[in-house]
């Protein structure tokens, strides 16, 4: 809380969304925005520092993906509250959100009128789903077996979504602050565990997973 108020971060890919979402929920009281960004990189170490009570995540960002934040946000903090604001309705997406440790899932299309809703919610230890979202994909989740992708280190999945968004290896060391050789081996090793051996098929593999957009 800061100054008994609900901290909330955004992380969103597209500006003019984002502003107007800290807008609208800066008109509330009880909620205050502490932080933002547009990129998934940017999102482990900002909400680091900042320490929100909630983490409003995009899924489709550069980077990093909104659900791979997802986790190893609340892998570290397990009192964050994360809520994934997306356009993905599939049942496979708010399945792995709810896998990976969110506690609301909104469509986009529903923003305007359950986003508030929907923090205050989180923010008080609840698992919200907003309209057009069934509870049926509770029992998904809870009956789903292992995913390979589930397999995959947060390093690795870091390198699977840059390569997808079509970044070269020496692109990809760079963004990371890694080494060429590095990147090499993680590449190596995703593939072997997506039993995965060409680029197109590993384009193909981010693309479902909502990774990366054909836009």
């Amino acid at each position: 809380m800061v100054n008994g108020k609900i901290g909330v971060f955004f992380a969103d890919d597209h500006a003019m969304i984002r502003e107007g979402l800290v807008e609208l929920v800066n008109r509330h009281s009880d909620l205050t925005v502490v932080g933002q960004c547009g990129d998934g990189m940017s999102v482990l170490d900002q909400v680091g520092k900042v320490n929100p009570d909630v983490a409003v995540l995009d899924i489709t960002m550069p980077g990093l993906n909104g659900l791979d934040c997802c986790r190893e946000l609340t892998r570290r903090d397990k009192n964050l509250g994360v809520l994934i604001l997306t356009i993905h309705e599939d049942e496979e997406f708010i399945a792995r959100a709810i896998e990976y440790g969110a506690s609301g899932y909104v469509l986009k299309e529903s923003a305007a009128e359950q986003l508030v809703e929907a923090i205050r919610a989180v923010g008080r230890g609840e698992l919200y789903l907003g309209p057009g979202i069934s509870r049926s994909v509770l029992d998904r989740v809870a009956n789903g077996g292992e995913d390979a992708y589930d397999l995959l280190t947060t390093r690795e999945r870091q390198v699977l979504q840059l390569i997808a968004e079509g970044k070269t290896n020496r692109q990809v060391a760079q963004a990371l602050e890694l080494a060429v050789k590095t990147v090499d081996t993680h590449r190596m090793r995703l593939m072997h565990k997506l039993n995965i051996h060409d680029q197109t098929t590993l384009v193909k593999f981010a693309v479902r997973k909502g990774l990366v957009s054909l836009d």
